[in-house]
């Protein structure tokens, strides 16, 4: 029995021995997240196994540090290490049956980029914007001007292209419309109507018919109509024969008939309403056309604030939206050109605005005292140097200007005296007062406000009727 004691004890102890002897040479590897096996030949261990001799890799930071004599006051983010030494904060010690330790740095992960989603809409401003008008433009879609400002006359032609090409026709340019937009596949807006004029029936025409300056009725709104599909006149046909109207009138006999005396006779009207009429691009006058604040994308409106731009008067987008910023440019327009600074863009306004005679904002009239109705002539004019203006070998009238002299213009400013609009003497000399002067003559006798005295001026102001044309 005592042998059987002995025997059992011998192998407890042979037991406690072969552990002590397997637990000295137990070796425990950091987790580096590289899932591959580098402990050498054969071996089945998912992560590396480091010896002083290793070398550091790129994508783990180690260093071999010496081990620290077991202490039991060694710890590890407050926790006691089961085999003491130092631990390095944010670090995996692996303790090793050798004299040295592997300290394995946690390498630093580098952020995910966040895509930015970048999208044009109202409002914005910029290159991008003018790039995307410019495109809209090539595609057909946009007839404004490229400034680079996302009005509603761009949003609206956005939503034209994305309906066009079948996508949510929101008016933001995001990344699917940019995307098709400038892509080879992009459909072009569908083609309208030709304006080049059509060929009309010539009516019925009076041989004793002559429209003229100061006409109305329906054969002056059938003349208009005309005339405004060729190209000469711009805006409605609103039967009443003003300076615009006699305007187009001469364009049409200048380039049609081989006289032009603005009265619209049988001849001119008979070549008027045929096939073969020849027709223009430039419209020299607008008829029937009243801009006011709350119109909004109005291509006419567009068109007027294109060239308030170009004299110096508007500042903000070509969007086609009457506002309160176009009603102020109107205004300082209105102001500077002598006219009624009400805000509104009428004929008067906007025959003058298109007008070669248009003052920019870079002009300041001189203010004149008045007396009552009559503008007196002043001995000195702002204009220093004058252009003497002879007759016309035609005996036709010669348009008058600020800044001309001579006969013509002493002829004018005498006619201007004896109505009333004109006081003191008179000198030959077209300024600024004989500028107002005529504006109010005009304003009385229904023409166009430009201070010009053009052929219709001085065929009412001369003569007040007016002799039978073609």
């Amino acid at each position: 029995m005592k042998k059987v004691h002995r025997l059992i004890k011998y192998a407890a102890l042979a037991v406690v021995l072969i552990a002590a002897v397997g637990l000295s040479g137990c070796v425990t590897t950091p987790d580096t997240g590289s899932g591959q096996g580098t402990a050498g030949q054969g071996s089945n261990l998912p992560f590396p196994v480091l010896t002083p001799e290793a070398t550091a890799t790129p994508e783990v930071a180690q260093t071999i540090q010496p081990i620290v004599t077991p202490s039991p006051s060694a710890t590890h983010g407050g926790q006691t290490l089961p085999w003491g030494g130092t631990a390095v904060p944010g670090a995996f010690v692996t303790p090793t049956s050798s004299a040295f330790a592997v300290v394995t740095q946690m390498p630093t992960m580098t952020p995910s980029p966040t895509a930015t989603v970048y999208v044009l809409k109202l409002g914005s401003q910029g290159d991008d914007v003018r790039r995307l008008q410019r495109r809209l433009k090539e595609l057909g879609f946009y007839f404004g001007s490229t400034d680079g400002d996302f009005g509603t006359g761009t949003e609206t032609a956005v939503k034209a292209f994305q309906r066009r090409n079948n996508l949510t026709a929101d008016g933001i340019a995001g990344n699917a419309t940019t995307t098709r937009l400038y892509s080879n596949n992009a459909l072009r807006a569908r083609p309208t109507a030709s304006p080049t004029p059509r060929a009309t029936a010539t009516p019925r025409i009076n041989e004793n018919i002559y429209l003229r300056l100061g006409n109305t009725g329906r054969d002056v709104t059938r003349m208009q109509e005309r005339l405004i599909d060729l190209g000469y006149l711009s805006g409605s046909a609103n039967g009443r024969f003003d300076s615009a109207t006699e305007k187009a009138v001469y364009a049409f006999q200048r380039r049609n008939v081989s006289y032009s005396d603005g009265v619209a006779g049988p001849l001119t009207l008979k070549a008027l309403f045929s096939s073969g009429a020849r027709g223009t691009s430039t419209a020299v006058g607008v008829v029937g056309v009243s801009l006011r604040v709350g119109l909004t994308d109005s291509a006419a409106v567009r068109n007027m604030q294109s060239r308030l731009k170009q004299l110096g008067y508007y500042n903000g987008g070509i969007d086609g939206d009457f506002g309160s910023s176009t009603e102020a440019a109107v205004k300082a327009f209105q102001t500077n050109n002598s006219l009624r600074a009400d805000g509104v863009a009428g004929e008067g306004t906007l025959n003058k605005l298109y007008s070669d005679e248009a003052r920019s904002a870079r002009y300041s009239a001189t203010a004149t005292p008045r007396a009552g109705n009559v503008t007196p002539i002043p001995k000195t004019t702002p204009v220093t140097t004058y252009v003497n203006v002879t007759p016309s070998p035609n005996n036709e009238y010669v348009t008058l200007r600020e800044g001309h002299s001579g006969t013509l213009v002493r002829n004018l400013q005498q006619a201007l005296k004896d109505q009333g609009y004109l006081s003191g003497y008179v000198d030959g000399k077209y300024g600024t007062s004989t500028v107002d002067a005529v504006t109010r003559f005009q304003q009385n006798n229904g023409l166009s406000q430009d201070g010009v005295a053009g052929p219709a001026t001085q065929r009412v102001l001369f003569e007040g009727n007016y002799p039978v044309g073609s």
